[in-house]
């Protein structure tokens, strides 16, 4: 080929090149289902993360609910800089329109929102200069209320940004996949909100990523994520029975890939679980009158389980967990005493609240003494 040939080519490539549009670097996601949500402040958040209309689509599912009243709700100003996408599944989970919007995403990243939630100014922009900087598919923002008051999940190493350790870094204590996570991760791994499930749709999900081995960094100083609180119907205060409240890690300790990872990260999942959620099931039963028949046994049987997949997970708890724990199994021991106890593991600062139950594990990044510490210094 001819020198001038050959550079002509050349040229018209690198025109051709120039000519073709820049990727969008996020597609953000926000689903709603009622238009008295405060979505335009969602959405308005949204649009002023710095990034510009090129770099950023924000699309908005509108799930078992006509476009029409999603779009009168954001008004004219928002209303045409949004997508507005439909599901209509008629199933009360946000997992559905959250699983609808990922997948109609073709962004470098994706990121989801709750309608009551919102974002700092320049929240997406910061988040995204992490990832670059630091090569990363993952970026945790930090979290807060609307107080400012930071929301202390997961408890990672302190001023760590990258690369975070699954275990190390306590990763499992923040199930909701928000941020921004690599596209591409999604698509290649399969991992997707788990429909239907009254709660916990996203455990799945957050555990797949965990265990990815994709790099994850966390938004220390940058700006947050912030989780509204202006609606108390949000489907995390309902009340529910022991099965519909745990279906969600039925689902996930039965699965055969959880069975597959290694013990260490069965454990730390199984900590997670008892240490939140179980004693938090058993906190918000006051009374003896609060328990169905049958829920006492169901609880216990579902520690039984975790023993099963992941042995030794007890050894990571505090010993006045695992006494809360043994009292639960003793059908002899008064209801009311089980919650004595319960309230008694969260008299933070005690022995027996910061001894693990086992010396051995007293160390272990999951174990009282250690986590409590990490947790502390979430909000410095």
């Amino acid at each position: 080929m001819p020198p001038c040939e050959s550079w002509t080519n050349s040229a018209r490539a690198r025109e051709a090149h120039v000519a073709e549009p820049m990727p969008r670097l996020v597609d953000l996601v926000i689903a709603v289902h009622d238009p008295r949500r405060p979505l335009a402040r969602a959405v308005r958040s949204a649009l002023e993360s710095g990034l510009d209309d090129e770099a950023l689509r924000v699309t908005v599912v509108c799930h078992n609910i006509d476009e029409d009243e999603i779009a009168a709700a954001l008004r004219p100003g928002l209303s045409e800089r949004v997508r507005l996408l439909t599901l209509r599944d008629g199933i009360r989970s946000p997992a559905g329109p959250f699983n609808h919007g990922i997948d109609a995403a073709d962004a470098r990243f994706v990121s989801i929102m709750g309608s009551d939630d919102s974002l700092d100014p320049g929240a997406l922009a910061a988040w995204a200069g992490l990832a670059e900087q630091r090569r990363l598919d993952v970026v945790i923002p930090v979290q807060r209320h609307p107080s400012r008051a930071v929301i202390r999940t997961p408890p990672v190493r302190f001023r760590r940004f990258a690369p975070l350790d699954p275990l190390r870094d306590r990763l499992v204590y923040r199930t909701a996949p928000l941020g921004l996570i690599s596209t591409e991760l999604v698509r290649r791994t399969g991992m997707r909100l788990t429909e239907g499930m009254p709660t916990g749709e996203d455990q799945e999900f957050s555990v797949q990523l965990t265990v990815s081995g994709a790099a994850i960094g966390y938004g220390w100083g940058l700006p947050s994520y912030v989780v509204g609180d202006d609606t108390a119907d949000r489907t995390t205060h309902v009340r529910r029975t022991v099965d519909a409240e745990f279906e969600a890690l039925s689902r996930l300790i039965d699965q055969p890939w959880f069975t597959a990872l290694a013990i260490t990260v069965r454990r730390a999942v199984a900590v997670k679980h008892v240490r939140i959620h179980v004693f938090s099931f058993i906190a918000r039963r006051f009374d003896a009158d609060d328990w169905a028949v049958g829920e006492r046994d169901a609880l216990t049987d579902l520690v039984a389980r975790l023993d099963r997949v992941a042995p030794g997970f007890q050894d990571h708890l505090s010993r006045a967990d695992v006494k809360a724990l043994r009292a639960l199994a003793d059908d002899a021991v008064p209801l009311a005493r089980v919650r004595a106890l319960a309230a008694a593991r969260r008299r933070f600062g005690t022995p027996s609240t910061l001894l693990s139950a086992r010396l051995g594990a007293l160390y272990a990044p999951d174990a009282p003494l250690r986590f409590m510490a990490a947790s502390a210094l979430m909000s410095l």
